[in-house]
């Protein structure tokens, strides 16, 4: 048998294209000066070329390496990455050098502090530190783009938050950049960075410990998760040594690549001027055109054929990014910066579950340094760049840089920045006590004792729980510039938010919050208001109560509960000046009470209610307002997504930018399948009511459960809220 498959093997080969061969050291100084013309003679002779000098098999063409990266069984990263033996050997173990499940466990360490919920509570701090640096570099002559603008952010942000002490933070750029070097060849360059790699394995050994590492930062969470039972000690070091490489070079190469594009592009600059919604665009076009990892390799697990031509198993393959991300085949005129592309075409972040983990950290660095350049900067002036030598980041050691500032204020330049859309604030604990059976109220304060935004009757808040899990809790009672007031209802089946407020929110632990934002609010209204609320539901309904009261507006306050344990607040609503126009209705008591039925179905056509509780309750509400002769305008809704029920039968969904299939388990959500392969979706509520999630479909039927679509828009069914939603089909194709 073994005789019959080795000739089998020996038959094909014989039959297979020959790869062409490219005889060039890729780790060179002269092509990593220039390597463009170098991936342009590749992509030419084929999807598959032999590079002799290294023994490796290369991917120079985009559709190639999308599909390799994607398929991590066949082309394996767990025996290294780089393009030699002692490199792949050396650093073997870590997340790009690895494959499930060890990759699964290291990156569901690393990924939570990066997901872009979590990334929230650090923005305002990106936001003033790229104000500030931009302020200052305006008002010099002459600046160097990588050591004085593009190292900035990364060394004053991500070092604080990787948390290592003193000399570990002051050697992060010269361990990362060695990493890199080690990760292409050993030449001169990767023989000298085993010594530097060695170096900072001794420190984080040696040094890295509960004691010296920054309280709160990334590398105090891995020696939690380590203390907890969630991580095994032996994967604690790598994931340390994960926050600190691809953090800073792959990030201060793509910033240095988007100012230098933007100078030669004066014409795209002038674009994103006008039109500011596309900063995230430019980001992106830089990381294409840039490619900070020009590549990294994988092992092939059997014989590989790819265009006739056989790579049998065992091989070494490039994957060139560098080359891929300006193929003729997948872009229009591939070497020109345009901002207007699709900004996730490229691969510069890598694809599949090996995709970029801080992608979304790099996004946030770049876009907010752009974001502060806009009003302030007219032109971009640079002189040529100077190429840095290292075998796999492609980057800039010089770009001399001159910014030319706007003579005079530009009013009509505005640049809404998420900060400004959802305010974040450090807000406190003050005040914790019991509002009903299952409930607990809040109160929170600034840390800064500054006042707070004004908030409207109707306006929630997040409240950032922990790394990647953000909660919506509507304001209560009285507004008030000095703190905001909650109440939360401990769900039986809590997957995390209420659960976690009740066990960790004590007094004075210490939160951030965004916003507030009102998607509920309270119109002027001429006739009378109904209000409705059943359970949790009063705490936007309340504070309406009260604004309407002060208002001297006409209202009737319909208050529903199980039973009056469950009822937040009751004494102290009941004991309101307008207690007469509060009407209670509880499950247990029958008696002396207004039926609820007969007191919708009098309602006037011309008459507003505002509704807020439990979806059985709105559901009946809505229903029987609409006999009355309600239309949709005079009806307004506050859901809270707490009881969204998102298991039901098994089903497939396939990723069509990812070519993965995924199974989603009877109790899993497709979000929960998305995380567990590391592709990352923003989310905030996780309970279909704030539409961050939402996803387009490609194909099949979703089962929406989401209260955030229209009936219309989910009749379209083109969208889905991948956090609870499931599928109708037994295939679901999204366009991830």
């Amino acid at each position: 048998m073994y005789k019959k498959t080795c000739d089998i093997r020996k038959r094909i080969l014989s039959m297979a294209t020959t790869a062409p061969s490219y005889d060039v050291d890729f780790y060179s100084d002269d092509f990593i000066r220039d390597p463009h013309p170098h991936y342009e003679k590749m992509r030419a002779l084929g999807p598959v070329v032999y590079l002799p000098r290294h023994d490796n098999y290369a991917l120079p063409r985009y559709a190639e390496v999308a599909a390799a990266l994607r398929n991590h069984e066949q082309f394996c990263s767990g025996n290294g990455v780089a393009a030699d033996e002692f490199g792949c050997e050396y650093l073997q173990g870590n997340t790009v050098a690895s494959d499930p499940p060890r990759h699964t466990a290291l990156r569901g360490a690393m990924a939570p502090p990066l997901f872009p919920g979590a990334l929230e509570k650090i923005r305002p701090r990106v936001i003033k530190v790229a104000t500030d640096l931009i302020d200052d570099l305006i008002k010099r002559d002459v600046f160097d783009t990588p050591t004085d603008l593009s190292r900035h952010l990364p060394f004053t942000i991500v070092r604080d938050m990787v948390g290592l002490p003193d000399h570990g933070q002051d050697q992060m750029q010269k361990w990362a950049a060695a990493a890199f070097d080690v990760l292409g060849c050993q030449n001169e360059r990767g023989k000298a960075a085993v010594k530097i790699i060695e170096e900072s394995r001794r420190f984080i050994e040696g040094n890295v410990n509960r004691d010296s590492v920054r309280p709160g930062s990334w590398t105090s969470r891995i020696l939690d998760l380590v203390d907890a039972g969630d991580l095994d000690p032996a994967l604690a070091p790598f994931a340390m040594r994960d926050y600190i490489n691809p953090s800073l070079d792959s990030t201060i190469s793509a910033t240095s690549g988007l100012i230098w594009q933007l100078s030669q592009h004066p014409e795209e600059w002038q674009r994103l001027r006008d039109n500011p919604v596309l900063v995230r665009n430019a980001v992106n076009e830089a990381v294409r055109l840039t490619s900070p990892a020009r590549s990294f390799t994988r092992q092939s697990t059997s014989d590989v054929e790819i265009a006739g031509v056989i790579i049998p198993a065992g091989s070494r393959i490039q994957m060139m990014w560098g080359s891929a991300n300006r193929d003729e085949r997948a872009f229009d005129n591939p070497d020109k910066f345009d901002i207007t592309r699709d900004p996730k075409a490229h691969l510069g972040f890598g694809s599949g579950i090996h995709m970029c983990v801080g992608m979304h950290l790099a996004q946030l660095e770049m876009m907010t340094l752009i974001e502060a350049m806009i009003p302030r900067i007219a032109r971009i002036e640079c002189d040529t760049p100077e190429v840095a030598l290292n075998n796999t980041i492609y980057s800039y050691s010089s770009l001399k840089t001159r910014f030319v500032a706007e003579k005079e204020s530009r009013p009509d330049i505005v640049v809404e920045t998420p900060e400004q859309r959802n305010e974040l604030r450090q807000m406190r604990v003050s005040a914790r006590a019991q509002a009903a059976t299952d409930i607990l109220e809040f109160t929170l304060e600034p840390t800064d004792g500054q006042p707070l935004p004004v908030a409207e009757p109707g306006a929630h808040i997040d409240l950032f729980i922990r790394d990647g899990l953000v909660r919506q809790y509507s304001l209560t009672g009285e507004m008030s510039e000095g703190t905001y007031r909650i109440a939360v209802q401990l769900e039986p089946e809590s997957r995390g938010g209420s659960r976690a407020i009740f066990d960790t929110a004590q007094v004075g632990r210490e939160i951030m919050v965004g916003g507030p934002r009102n998607g509920f609010p309270l119109a002027t209204h001429s006739g009378p208001v109904h209000l409705f609320s059943g359970g949790i539901g009063l705490t936007p309904i309340y504070s309406m109560a009260l604004a309407m009261h002060h208002a001297g507006h006409d209202f009737v306050w319909h208050l529903s509960a199980r039973n009056r344990s469950r009822a937040a607040f009751l004494d102290e609503i009941m004991a309101l000046p307008f207690a007469d126009k509060i009407c209670l209705r509880f499950d247990d008591e029958t008696s002396d009470q207004p039926d609820l039925a007969g007191v919708i179905a009098q309602l006037k056509p011309s008459d507003n209610i505002y509704l807020c509780g439990p979806l059985g309750y709105m559901d009946f509400v809505v229903s029987m307002a609409k006999q009355a002769g309600l239309k949709d305008e005079h009806i307004h809704l506050e859901h809270f997504g707490a009881e969204i029920d998102s298991t039901g039968d098994p089903f497939e969904v396939y990723l069509a930018k990812s070519d993965k299939t995924l199974h989603v388990a009877p109790t899993d959500t497709i979000l929960d399948a998305l995380n567990n392969v590391g592709i990352p979706v923003s989310t905030a509520c996780q309970n279909g009511v704030c539409g961050s999630c939402l996803t387009t479909v490609l194909e099949g039927q979703p089962d929406h459960r989401d209260l955030v679509q229209t009936d219309a828009e989910k009749a379209k069914n083109d969208r889905i809220t991948v956090c609870c939603s499931r599928s109708k089909t037994k295939l679901l194709i999204l366009d991830l």
